[in-house]
């Protein structure tokens, strides 16, 4: 009769060891759920210089790319958070981008301004959702390796950057 008492002993035992650490999962998991949901919340925005798209949904962040194809650039913002985003344009300048050679010295420089007495529309971009800019790259250009930087003056400022190559 003794083995029983002492095997039913372990089996309670076991038993609330098991359930003890099942809470404490379920708190370390609540917590850190709570951590992702402020850091959404906290994040300001802004991604800049980046020039690789992620592919997925990153939350809390505004993605600036930048492409450079054939004579032209295209420059795109996407929505990789999970609410809608608005953003207002701030300054005179929409948006602008310059060109650098290999040794940095500014080669060509381009803005898209508007008006002052033109209102300020915001853009609002839904979740996934993104704007495109075309941008023209100067035939002009000699041979050589070329920098280009896009910014779009927006609350918070979005820029991406990329280099690429002139052939002729």
């Amino acid at each position: 009769m003794s083995l029983f008492k002492w095997s039913f002993v372990l089996i309670v035992i076991i038993t609330l060891a098991a359930c003890g650490q099942q809470s404490q999962e379920n708190k370390d998991d609540d917590k850190s759920t709570q951590e992702h949901s402020n850091d959404e919340q906290a994040g300001d925005g802004q991604n800049s210089d980046s020039s690789v798209p992620s592919g997925g949904i990153v939350a809390g962040e505004l993605e600036a790319t930048l492409q450079v194809e054939g004579g032209h650039a295209t420059f795109k913002v996407k929505n990789q958070t999970e609410q809608v985003k608005e953003l207002i344009l701030a300054g005179k300048n929409s948006y602008e981008y310059t060109i650098l050679n290999e040794n940095g010295k500014k080669v060509y420089q381009n803005s898209k301004s508007k008006p002052q007495y033109e209102q300020k529309h915001p853009i609002t971009l839904k979740q996934a959702e993104e704007i495109e800019y075309e941008l023209a790259i100067p035939d002009t250009l000699k041979q050589g390796t070329y920098t280009i930087t896009a910014v779009l003056y927006t609350e918070p400022v979005l820029k991406a950057k990329t280099t690429f190559t002139v052939k002729k």
